[in-house]
């Protein structure tokens, strides 16, 4: 799976991590509903995409009901049970993100150092996009 951070990366040319990301956008075939909300999100305000141009960006995905991976009560349980030991806070929706990987035995491609950790922490094998920049 590819989390917001990484899925931005491959479908804005311009990003400073473009290269880096959109080869590995061919392998992903599940993405959580959350990535594709965060995604939308940074299209709309971060690079002013238009909310038409956004959605098409992202429609292979959502157009396709069983490519979206939700967000369980179950992942919502784990991460907040564990929101003490991992220091949670604004951070609660990478937690959210990487429990979906896990529930799913998934592993999760990231360009946030942050996440990978994360990730990590709760068990998920992440690749960390930026490892060999």
């Amino acid at each position: 799976m590819i989390d917001t951070s990484a899925l931005v990366a491959a479908l804005v040319s311009d990003h400073e991590h473009h290269e880096l990301a959109r080869p590995r956008l061919a392998e992903i075939t599940r993405v959580p509903a959350i990535v594709l909300a965060e995604t939308f999100s940074q299209l709309r305000r971060t690079f002013g995409q238009p909310a038409d141009l956004s959605a098409r960006l992202l429609a292979s995905w959502w157009e396709q009901s069983e490519r979206v991976l939700p967000t369980t009560a179950a992942a919502l349980s784990v991460v907040l049970s564990r929101a003490g030991e991992l220091e949670l806070g604004g951070n609660v929706h990478d937690a959210l993100i990487a429990q979906v990987c896990r529930e799913n035995r998934l592993g999760l491609l990231t360009a946030d150092g942050r996440q990978h950790r994360l990730a990590l922490a709760l068990g998920v094998d992440s690749t960390y996009l930026l490892a060999a920049t």
